[in-house]
């Protein structure tokens, strides 16, 4: 009597446990069987290309336009991760006063790509050339080389600085919209000779910047 209950039990669970064809095929180690997705491309990258041109067989240009593509594909540039003086949890500045803006120098290195294919070796490398900040404020845009200087010493100078002459409490979320960008390039080589340069590629970052309004008080 007990062998016939857990007879009727076993199959009751096995009824009620979904098939595989209904689940879709086992996954395996390794991603067997998985099909293959291309890389996600780099939003700031997604209007560019590498175009090669040569008539010379020894260049190769079919096979090097490939293979610069496919690194050029694998290719995602950091966006940039600003810091400003004074300096504020919610970036705090004053109208009249040097607002600087710049980057830390890990952030500022150059990233290579190598890549085989069709008998060709091609070389990506993509440099950052120049920090850049959209104020906001109806200002032009200022760009500087390099990644900025942090503020260290009271009454020095920066290129990569901006005077706000309006406070942003006059917007109304009270703070100015602005956007910190870094600006690259982009060089490839091949073993075939060939080379060449792609860019400006700006990639950049919206900041929220507080501009505030202060008086001075004179007292004996």
């Amino acid at each position: 009597m007990k062998f016939i209950v857990m007879l009727v039990c076993l199959c009751s669970v096995s009824l009620a446990a979904p098939s595989a064809e209904a689940t879709g095929p086992a996954l395996t180690l390794g991603g067997v069987g998985l099909p293959e997705r291309p890389p996600t491309r780099d939003p700031a990258l997604a209007g560019v290309h590498i175009d090669v041109s040569s008539s010379e067989p020894a260049h190769r240009a079919p096979q090097v336009g490939a293979a610069a593509n496919r690194a050029l594909s694998t290719l995602s540039l950091p966006r940039p991760v600003p810091r400003f003086a004074p300096p504020a949890a919610h970036v705090r500045t004053l109208v009249g006063i040097d607002t600087w803006f710049w980057v830390p120098a890990f952030q500022w290195r150059p990233i290579v790509r190598f890549v085989a294919a069709g008998g060709v070796v091609v070389t990506l490398v993509a440099t950052p050339i120049a920090l850049q900040l959209r104020p906001g404020d109806g200002s032009a845009l200022v760009s500087c080389p390099g990644p900025g200087s942090p503020w260290l010493v009271p009454g020095s100078r920066s290129l990569c600085s901006h005077v706000f002459q309006r406070a942003s409490t006059a917007t109304a979320s009270g703070r100015y919209r602005a956007a910190v960008q870094a600006v690259w390039t982009i060089r490839w080589t091949s073993s075939t000779g060939l080379s060449g340069v792609v860019g400006p590629v700006v990639v950049s970052r919206p900041v929220s910047l507080v501009v505030a309004e202060a008086q001075a008080v004179l007292s004996r």
